[in-house]
């Protein structure tokens, strides 16, 4: 397959430059840039828990100077531990190190667990037997890890590398019909660092109505609760519900990446964009919901189908920015694979498979334009107009042939 192999030269080449531009950025990080970078407040929840503050883990006051002496001489606004319990019970063993090292070994960690969710999606994705799975894999899983979402992940030593690993431990449980599993996999992890990525996620599962995969939700999310219970205790946790609803208002809307960043990008921060954004997440969460049923009677397509619940998930998030689009890195290996077997059997990437490389592309440069900006305009933010037509589009191919048909035909 001269052409296959070609084209698969091609696409792991401009992956790895992309790689090593970003390694080289990741490298180049200061102790000013460290200080100011989103593992500080990961570092100061840790601090604080291991030094026994679990019950006033969220109070601010008793962050803001822990966080102030760890920058220094830098002058800068306290950066917020708002995560779960559970994160400063992970975040703890590494706060014995100083700041600039346990920021390198949490960045590494985040990178490693990314690399590790993408190359255990190519493990379990239905790939067809027609191609050689080294020529192809290869390319596939270097373009999923060269996503922008990546850069930054690296850059911020954001926890994003944890949740796409969990997301991907889930898949491939499910892949396996280890269904109880994958959902104790998703729904711990998931409350572990970043549950509000995972709303539509949540929907899906409602929506699949499947009572080993419930069964396992139900049991994940339990553990994390009693993990978060016993290393803050109950006063904890009513700080960190209170800490949740101060952040909601910490950041202009147009910052973020979901429907919340395009309504701000429109609107403002004002009540009238905070609404149309509710009213949008809502309906993207229902959507999840019935992509959930669907699932409970196709399960042969549960690659397009996590990956729209996904990319909407993402949307309805109230604070998505672009680090948290790794979610979707393991995502695509899978559906490429999918696409892949069918694809017709002549060369790779086939129409399919190249449609959804494609729209990888375009989901990374509008994220590497959104980066820094907060676009106000008609159009506004680029990233939720990329998912949308992502989910759009997936959720189209998941139609019966009859109905695509019969709207083409109109």
């Amino acid at each position: 397959m001269p052409r296959t192999r070609l084209l698969a030269t091609v696409i792991a080449s401009a992956a790895v430059v992309v790689l090593a531009a970003y390694a080289t950025l990741w490298a180049s990080v200061s102790q000013a840039n460290i200080g100011a970078s989103d593992y500080t407040a990961t570092y100061v929840g840790g601090t604080l828990l291991r030094e026994g503050h679990g019950g006033s883990l969220f109070d601010e006051a008793l962050q803001a100077p822990l966080h102030a002496a760890l920058i220094a001489p830098r002058q800068g606004g306290n950066l917020a531990f708002v995560s779960p319990p559970v994160a400063a019970v992970l975040a703890a063993p590494l706060t014995v190190l100083p700041l600039s090292t346990a920021y390198r070994v949490w960045q590494v960690a985040q990178l490693l667990m990314l690399a590790v969710a993408v190359l255990l999606a190519a493990r379990f994705a239905p790939w067809p037997a027609r191609l050689r799975r080294p020529m192809v894999v290869g390319p596939t899983v270097l373009a999923a890890l060269a996503g922008t979402g990546t850069l930054t992940l690296g850059l911020l030593a954001q926890w994003d590398g944890f949740s796409a690993l969990g997301l991907a431990g889930a898949y491939a449980l499910w892949r396996t019909d280890r269904r109880f599993a994958g959902g104790v996999v998703l729904a711990a992890t998931s409350l572990a660092a970043k549950p509000h990525l995972a709303v539509g996620l949540a929907a899906l599962l409602l929506g699949w109505r499947d009572r080993r995969v419930l069964a396992g939700a139900v049991t994940g999310a339990a553990a994390a609760t009693l993990v978060s219970l016993l290393a803050v205790g109950p006063a904890g946790l009513g700080g960190f519900a209170a800490a949740l609803v101060a952040d909601g208002g910490r950041w202009p809307l147009a910052s973020m990446m979901g429907f919340t960043g395009l309504t701000g990008s429109w609107l403002g921060n004002g009540s009238v964009a905070q609404l149309i954004a509710a009213v949008a997440s809502v309906a993207a969460v229902a959507a999840c919901f019935r992509i959930g049923v669907g699932l409970a009677g196709d399960r042969q397509a549960v690659e397009p189908r996590l990956a729209a619940a996904t990319a909407l998930s993402l949307l309805a998030s109230p604070h998505l920015l672009s680090h948290d689009l790794v979610l979707l890195a393991p995502l695509l290996v899978a559906l490429i694979a999918w696409a892949s077997a069918r694809d017709a059997p002549v060369s790779w990437p086939g129409a399919r498979a190249a449609a959804t490389l494609a729209g990888w592309v375009v989901l990374s440069v509008a994220a590497a334009l959104d980066i820094g900006g907060e676009q106000f305009g008609p159009l506004g933010r680029l990233v939720p107009w990329a998912l949308l037509a992502a989910a759009a589009v997936l959720m189209w191919q998941l139609k019966p042939p009859a109905l695509v048909l019969t709207a083409a035909a109109t």
